[in-house]
């Protein structure tokens, strides 16, 4: 780290700014009684629960009679900070909270009744479902139908199921009942999920502790006393209740002297999770008034932005936030985009990110183990008792605790590799890592630089070892490792900053913050678990854990969230992004496996399971509430945005609400688009906006191109551009110098590169089709994938057969490196290695055939020969056969999926750049040493009989072969003709870019100038 990242910006303690609260309402505040209060949202539901109970807190003399519930933790700390705020100038006092979740209210009143109670998440009780439905799988337990059990370990069975019990759970059924009634209406899966229950209700009370979900503690809590009673209880936001929470309400309403329920039916958009908005209809038959706040007092500006494309949608949304923030100052915390589900949250966080805002994410909306510093953490913790693989070196290395970069990476392996030649970079670094003793002498071989992250990482990872050693606790063991990292000061530092590398930074330390909270709690309910056990339960969690919020003030950063999670939020701004067709509304039945609609029918409206109901209508009408409640969150402007491409390879069309939002609103959709060419577009002829992101690198990167581009802009455009970047260097601005612009220096060297101008066979169809492509795919890595691994160790076993090699050792030998480098869920990975095994089995079946016709002359034979005067041909042979008339015959094989036809096999290159070599060669040598060198003078070339392409992922027996005949003296002169220019075309100093049909799957796209994507590169 430099100075400027380690030093810490100086903080300054302020006192909060007071808001004033002093609201008039157009009626008394209740005092006694019960009272339904609604309205539109907006219109201060919220609010004037508030007032009632500050005013009856200050009134009443017993400040432990007055309690405020609200149906999430997120609304109870929202209430309850304007609440202390609002009585912090009074006397009152009160030994407990005032205002609580119903749950917690429950677990309160659980807690009376036994100690040794806790609550367990979502994410927990995910990770145990999995684990038994895993051993039902394996054991072939439990009584669900045959048809299911392939689907017992799935994740998706695993949630359905959760889902199901949950929806139950709400409604008072136990597991015998759950039975029962799978019998009576011959829903057998009903009767499994009973026995399920029962099964993980035992397991649970094996841990010694009891744990019930959120659920289970509002059914739990109905079968207690409540222990005492409240003279006010206010409750907001009734229409999210489940019946088994709306029971639990009504108890609490029965026994209070003033009784306050709050909601809007026009938010209920929680019923997918159990809620029920009955209960606030009618209020559970109890007498009562109402008050109607009426009209919402929010009137925003509302507008629609169609983009051409889902690039464009990113750049509108972004720029709406830069444009508001900068020329309004509207703070980045008075704003939020939100979407319809958790998976379009990544794309919008980087492009928000990439343009300069900041972005604030709901903890919950993220799995805890998935963010990059936890999941460093974890495999640091690995690492202490359990070898990793070098997969996970690699990771551990590269991630936050080893705060590597991969440049510096590769050149410590490469110095590792000539310090100690015999073994592999990878495993020497790994032993030299978990090694206690001293580092060796590396002379010369290794740089500071190198020898600095190998001393960090061994520093950091000893602290931790030495305390796990000393049978340290799983919290003093995670703060060993977190604390020799050194990355507290630096985040924090970052943190204060702000900006888009400030809200990472606080994303990073909720993290971590987040993870010592899972490790306190795990240590204080599992005193004998140890710290493979407490990874182990992080990594299986697959859902997101609810964290503790510590925060004092809000962070200065967009909101990033789902419409689910904006639910009694309010922000100044809004976007609601992303409404499309298929995703907005969102149609989809939920526990569809389980019949989980059927059983809620039954249960609360006595509906037969054979009864066929649709309830697609009620479906709909949620997500048009959802929707509703998305744009209402805004107090001053919100925007709704869409991607509209009909022309594209994929159609995405706008969803229906918004052509219905622009009906009633009477605004047309703004039409934006990133191309100048494609301005005029849209129906009716309409121009559509280019949108220009308001940030200083787009700003610069406009500037740039202006100036550049003579065939598109203006004399007076270019001038007034350079007058612009002019005042930019003056002030400073990183990179608008031009002289630190690639398009205006000049280059080190406009010498070819040095060395022998050589082709290899394989490279030579990619060097006609685009040299540029070629060349840099090559240069950049993209050429390397799991596909090409996978290919070198099939090849490896090919040669292992020519070699003489058992082909029974053979097998076992390639099967098991496979299994070491596959990356796949358990059940998927059984399937890769099955078909990988075939691939096998129809290449040896392919070398059983071959060698009744051929004699194998040599297996990996290298091929170095002059066919012309700068003509090199360079390259490796997979194998060389002899038939009987002497002809050699080279064979090539191909792992991948794409096959050429027989015709295209022919004239395949790569096969006639082999023929073309042979026919210039000899063989040398032989054994290991045989190679193919250029023939002497006066000799001839080797008699070539033809080649042949072998697809060991092709056939229903052996590998399918395509033949190329033998070639004529005449093609083979028309070929070298025709790769003769290549060598020049890769050495530089510049590259031939060609279009063509192979531009559709360029890796370097955005790099080519004959692409619209590169020509905004070259020209900037």
């Amino acid at each position: 780290m430099n100075d400027q990242q380690s030093t810490t910006p100086r903080a300054f303690l302020v006192p909060r700014e007071h808001q004033a609260h002093d609201r008039t309402w157009s009626q008394p505040l209740p005092t006694e009684g019960l009272w339904k209060v609604t309205g539109q949202a907006g219109s201060g539901v919220t609010s004037f629960l508030i007032d009632t109970f500050v005013a009856s807190a200050k009134r009443q003399s017993d400040a432990e009679g007055v309690l405020f519930l609200t149906d999430s933790k997120e609304s109870a700390a929202r209430i309850r900070a304007e609440i202390s705020e609002r009585l912090a100038d009074t006397d009152f006092v009160a030994d407990g909270p005032m205002v609580r979740s119903v749950h917690s209210l429950a677990f309160a009143v659980l807690r009376e009744q036994q100690e040794q109670l806790r609550l367990i998440s979502g994410a927990e009780q995910d990770a145990v479902i999995r684990q038994l439905l895993q051993g039902h799988a394996e054991d072939g337990r439990g009584s669900w139908p045959a048809e299911l059990r392939p689907a017992l370990p799935m994740v998706g069975f695993a949630r359905q199921l959760r889902d199901f019990l949950l929806r139950a759970i709400e409604r008072g059924l136990d597991a015998e009942q759950l039975k029962v009634l799978g019998a009576r209406y011959g829903q057998g899966i009903w009767s499994a999920a009973g026995d399920f229950l029962e099964e993980y209700q035992q397991v649970m009370a094996l841990t010694g502790t009891v744990r019930y979900s959120a659920s289970e503690l509002i059914a739990r809590a109905l079968d207690v006393p409540l222990g005492r009673t409240w003279h006010t209880v206010i409750v907001d936001d009734a229409q999210h209740l489940s019946p088994a929470a709306a029971k639990f309400v009504q108890r609490l309403l029965q026994g209070a002297t003033l009784g306050v329920v709050g909601g809007d039916l026009e938010q209920s958009v929680y019923q997918f999770r159990g809620a029920s908005p009955e209960f606030f209809a009618t209020l559970g038959d109890l007498e009562h008034t109402v008050i109607d706040l009426g009209q919402t007092r929010r009137a925003p500006e509302v507008s629609v932005a169609l983009a051409q494309t889902p690039t464009a949608q990113l750049a509108a949304v972004a720029d709406a936030l830069r444009r508001a923030h900068l020329e309004e100052e509207v703070a980045f915390r008075d704003m939020a985009v939100i979407v319809r589900s958790s998976g379009m949250i990544e794309p919008f966080r980087r492009a928000l990110l990439h343009a300069g805002v900041p972005v604030a994410l709901n903890p919950t909306d993220v799995v805890l183990s998935e963010q990059r510093i936890v999941a460093s953490l974890l495999l640091g913790l690995q690492s202490l008792y359990t070898p990793l693989t070098v997969e996970q070196w690699r990771d551990l290395l590269l991630g936050p605790i080893g705060g590597t970069d991969p440049v510096t990476l590769r050149r410590l392996l490469r110095g590792l590799r000539r310090w100690k030649p015999d073994s592999r970079a990878e495993e020497t670094l790994r032993d030299l890592v978990v090694s206690k003793a001293e580092l060796p002498d590396f002379g010369e071989v290794l740089t500071d630089r190198e020898l600095q992250m190998l001393h960090r990482i061994r520093q950091v990872l000893d602290a931790a070892r030495e305390v796990y050693d000393a049978d340290g606790s799983v919290e003093e063991v995670l703060w060993a490792l977190w604390n020799a990292t050194g990355l507290a000061d630096h985040l924090t530092a970052v943190a204060l900053r702000g900006g888009t590398t400030g809200s990472q930074a606080d994303r990073d330390l909720d993290a971590v913050m987040a993870l010592f909270d899972a490790a306190g709690d795990f240590t204080e309910r599992k005193t004998q678990g140890g710290l493979e056990l407490f990874v182990n339960s992080m990594l299986e969690q697959e859902l997101p854990t609810g964290v503790r919020d510590r925060r004092a003030a809000t962070p200065d950063a967009v909101a990033l969230l789902t419409a689910h999670g904006a639910v009694g939020r309010q922000f100044s701004r809004v976007v609601v992004a992303g409404v499309q067709d298929l995703e907005w509304p969102s149609l989809g039945e939920t526990g569809s496996i389980f019949g989980q609609q059927d059983l809620v029918d039954l249960v609360d409206h006595d509906v037969d399971p054979a009864t066929p109901v649709s309830h697609l209508r009620e479906r709909l009408e949620e997500e048009r509430r959802l929707f509703h409640v998305a744009l209402t969150r805004a107090t001053e402007r919100v925007l709704v945005t869409a991607v509209d491409q009909t022309d594209g390879e994929e159609v995405i069309e706008p969803s229906r609400f918004i052509e219905e939002l622009c009906e009633e609103t009477g605004i047309s959709p703004q039409l934006v688009t990133l191309s100048a060419e494609d301005a005029a577009a849209g129906d009716g002829g309409a121009e559509a906006t280019v949108v220009r992101v308001l940030s200083r690198d787009d700003f610069l990167g406009e500037l740039r191109r202006t100036l550049a581009d003579e065939e598109h802009s203006t004399e007076a455009d270019r001038r007034q551009a350079a007058r612009q970047i002019a005042r930019l260097v003056e002030a400073g601005v990183p990179l608008a110098d031009p002289e630190q612009w690639w398009t205006t220096t000049e280059p080190s060297t406009d010498e070819p590169v040095e060395g022998q101008r050589s082709l290899s066979p394989s490279r030579i169809e990619a060097l006609l089709k685009c040299p540029m492509s070629s060349v840099l795919e090559r240069t950049l890595g993209f050429d390397s994938s799991m596909p090409m691994v996978i290919g070198s160790i099939v090849h490896a076993y090919f040669e292992a057969l020519g070699r003489g090699v058992p082909e029974e050792q053979a097998r076992m030998h390639t099967l098991a490196t496979y299994r070491a480098i596959v990356d796949a869920p358990a059940w998927q990975a059984e399937a890769q290695v099955r078909d990988f095994e075939a691939m096998l089995e129809r290449t040896n079946k392919w070398w059983e055939n071959r060698a009744k016709k051929f004699e194998v002359v040599g297996m990996e034979v290298p091929i170095s020969v002059q066919v012309a005067e700068d003509v090199h041909i360079r390259g490796r042979a997979d194998r060389l056969d002899k038939e009987e008339s002497g002809s050699v015959h080279i064979v090539d094989l191909k792992t991948g999926s794409t096959m050429l036809s027989v015709d295209s096999a022919k004239e395949c290159e790569q096969l006639m750049a082999y023929q073309l070599a042979l026919s210039h060669g000899q063989l040398i040598g032989e054994g290991d040493n045989l190679r193919v060198v250029t023939s002497t003078d006066g000799q001839e070339g080797l008699d070539v009989g033809g080649a042949a392409l072998v697809y060991s992922k092709h056939g229903t027996n052996a590998a399918t072969t395509r033949e190329q005949p033998r070639k004529e003296e005449e093609e083979l002169e028309y070929f070298t003709e025709l790769i003769a220019p290549l060598p020049g075309k890769t050495t530089g100093p510049q590259l031939e870019a060609q279009a063509g049909k192979h531009c559709d799957y360029c890796a370097v796209r955005a790099l080519c100038p004959v692409q619209i994507e590169g020509t905004m590169i070259y020209n900037g």
